[in-house]
């Protein structure tokens, strides 16, 4: 009977210890025998962080030693985002969040108009917005985000007024929002940390955003480094950041089991072709992949897949 309570207590601690951690990736080296010209864009824009990113001028993908046309619709939106340091992301992905743009705009003219019925003057001050103005309130602290609603035209700043006066504290910002999340809208002044009462965006948060839209989850993961380093310095505050956990178990989720350049630089295999341009290329052979940003050296790593850390 001991000896079996022994085994009992075993295969549970092995279990306790092989649960996952649904926050951490490891990126685990293994042999690849196919690749999408679209795992490179994904490899690319993991190397391309924040610390040194910039636009991925003339990039070159190549799969095998033969340099590989784009041709689908998400691959060509990758690389026009990747070829600037600030892509217009309401245009380029226009097409996939229409009749969410749409949607908004009719919640915004019931909003307006509900409003109005109160006697109250109201107006929007800003809907979309582009990411370098985006980045420029962040640094200046009036933004918490890298990467907002507003930038997929998904937002709205709303501005009340009396007798022609903007009005930058009100009790009536409160009935407001009654009236937006009424509607379906969510508004900014339940933010927590950084309540914002006159904010109004169509999706509660950006992981729910990109569970409904996988597409966009390559704009976030731009900014990984930037939401871990938020995550992490209020980690003893969860309530400050549940949405920050949220949007990066959806980012993890929609990344495991994807190809990936693991961590640590390997011995160059070939000797890598001498230019400006910027470059990723993968050799199946070989199990390598070649990251290389403009203008930069390139290194090349070992070829792998995603997968969740396990729990300490």
């Amino acid at each position: 009977m001991r000896y079996l309570f022994g085994i009992i207590f075993f295969l549970g601690c092995f279990h306790i210890r092989a649960q996952v951690d649904s926050l951490r990736l490891v990126c685990k080296a293994t042999p690849v025998n196919y690749v999408w010209p679209n795992d490179l864009l994904w490899m690319y824009r993991q190397r391309d962080t924040l610390k040194h990113h910039g636009a991925a001028i003339n990039l070159v993908v190549a799969i095998d030693g033969q340099q590989v046309s784009l041709i689908d619709s998400s691959s060509l939106k990758y690389l026009a985002s990747l070829h600037v340091n600030y892509p217009a992301l309401d245009s380029l992905y226009a097409s996939d969040l229409e009749g969410e743009v749409n949607a908004f705009s009719i919640q915004k003219d019931s909003l307006l108009a509900q409003v109005s019925k109160l006697g109250w003057s109201m107006r929007f001050l800003q809907a979309v917005r582009n990411l370098k103005r985006q980045q420029q309130l962040k640094r200046a602290g009036r933004s918490q985000v890298l990467l907002s609603f507003h930038n997929f035209n998904l937002a709205a700043d709303v501005g009340l007024y009396s007798h022609r006066r903007y009005l930058r504290r009100s009790p009536r910002y409160l009935r407001m929002g009654q009236i937006a999340k009424s509607l379906g809208m969510f508004w900014g002044g339940d933010f927590v940390g950084f309540p914002d009462p006159g904010h109004l965006q169509r999706f509660r948060n950006s992981a729910a955003l990109i569970t409904q839209y996988p597409i966009l989850a390559f704009e976030f993961e731009k900014y990984r480094d930037h939401y871990e380093a938020i995550y992490q310095r209020n980690i003893m505050h969860q309530e400050k950041v549940q949405d920050t956990k949220a949007l990066l178990i959806t980012l993890n989720r929609l990344k495991v089991g994807k190809l990936c350049a693991c961590q640590q630089a390997i011995m160059p295999v070939v000797n890598p072709p001498a230019e400006d341009a910027a470059r990723v290329e993968v050799n199946t052979g070989q199990n390598w992949v070649f990251i290389k940003p403009f203008q930069s050296n390139g290194y090349f790593y070992s070829l792998g897949r995603w997968e969740y850390a396990t729990k300490n």
